[in-house]
């Protein structure tokens, strides 16, 4: 026989399909309604009735997308986070290289000011050098939102018709291919 529908274990049950409750494994379990007539051994009918009557299903709806939106933002904070710390520690990263570059510079002209013998720096040195130097830019520059190499390709998708015109373009040059390959099968 069916347990009474007391209005204490009606909040219980409203609240466990609603909002869920944590199970043995410590996972959260959105049970459905005859799982819930099973657990606390109340009438099915009455269940089902006051579950219509009171909108459960829309509320247990409504909570789910909240919830969703919440976990949601709370991801894209720690996003936010988490990119500004990468920004911070590749500005860093990339400063302290171009202080290496400027310390070894420093020391060259020292050199040639102290030795009138001193050749200067050997072009291979120069080189990596310099390729340091281009790579702290590079870098820093990415932190600071500034990618050159990344804007070359850049599109605004959100407008439609660029879109379009992209989307036009890379069928043509599909089509352009395929010909090619086409001629050259004959």
């Amino acid at each position: 026989m069916a347990k009474k529908l007391t209005d204490e274990l009606e909040i219980t049950i409203r609240d466990e399909f609603i909002h869920g409750y944590m199970n043995g494994d410590g996972e959260r379990v959105y049970p459905t309604i005859d799982g819930l007539v099973s657990k606390h051994g109340v009438g099915r009918a009455t269940l089902y009735q006051r579950a219509k009557d009171d909108g459960w299903q829309t509320l247990k709806n409504r909570y789910q997308t909240e919830l969703r939106e919440q976990i949601d933002n709370e991801r894209m904070e720690r996003a936010i986070e988490n990119a500004k710390t990468l920004d911070d520690t590749c500005m860093q990263l990339a400063q302290a290289m171009l202080n290496g570059v400027g310390r070894r510079l420093q020391k060259a002209i020292e050199e040639e000011r102290n030795d009138p013998e001193y050749k200067g720096l050997e072009a291979h040195i120069l080189s990596h050098l310099s390729a340091t130097t281009a790579t702290a830019q590079k870098i820093g520059k990415l932190a600071l939102g500034q990618a050159q190499e990344i804007s070359k390709v850049a599109a605004d998708v959100s407008n439609p018709e660029s879109f379009r015109r992209i989307m036009e373009q890379l069928d043509e040059l599909a089509e352009a291919r395929s010909q090619e390959y086409g001629d050259s099968i004959h």
